[in-house]
């Protein structure tokens, strides 16, 4: 697994042995996604949940986001993922978590203490067996650790179906959806926002 793009380009990073059950967003994948929200990654602060050896979150950090937040409950990622701050020296620009990420959007706090602004970009790929990607997004419609403009990149198997538009504190609106074989990545904008919700 490498990083695509950027100040670490080029940079292999650590992956799990293969007996465990981590699936990295492939290099095919993970470099469309970017393509599509460059423009809005430099000096983000960007949310990676289920978030495996970190590969997605990586190529942010490596793309110019000021801060990534790792969050996995899985203990081979967190190791995983440990191993990779340390291989790019990054020990200053990100915060792992081991946390169950249901668990953590509903009891925030945690995250919030480890940011200084709200996030403008989440990845989410849970387990495809799982069929949790509309789950995790619907929580994200009353997460509110999020800017008007956010974005919301959910990967999971082509097999779930997400909604166009989802209407919480806040409203998540589906902008794009592509399909990479059994995969599909789906794009959400956060249009409004209560206004006891304000951002920071």
């Amino acid at each position: 697994m490498r990083i695509i793009t950027g100040k670490f380009k080029g940079k292999v990073l650590f992956s799990p042995s293969k007996n465990i059950t981590l699936r990295p967003t492939s290099d095919k994948v993970k470099e469309a996604i970017f393509d599509t929200i460059r423009g809005t990654v430099k000096n983000s602060f960007f949310l990676d949940l289920f978030a495996g050896s970190g590969g997605v979150g990586f190529e942010a950090l490596s793309e110019g986001a000021k801060f990534v937040v790792f969050i996995d409950k899985n203990g081979v990622a967190i190791q995983t993922l440990k191993k990779n701050v340390y291989l790019l020296s990054a020990q200053n620009d990100v915060a792992i978590m081991k946390r169950d990420v249901l668990a953590t959007l509903k009891n925030y706090q945690k995250i919030e203490e480890k940011i200084t602004e709200k996030f403008n970009i989440i990845f989410l790929d849970p387990p495809f067996p799982s069929l949790l990607a509309g789950k995790v997004v619907e929580m994200l419609s009353n997460f509110p650790l999020l800017k008007n403009d956010s974005i919301i990149i959910a990967e999971h198997s082509t097999s779930e179906k997400l909604p166009q538009e989802i209407v919480g504190k806040n409203t998540l609106k589906k902008i794009k959806e592509k399909k990479y074989g059994k995969i599909a990545v789906t794009y959400y904008k956060v249009l409004a926002q209560e206004s006891n919700n304000a951002e920071k």
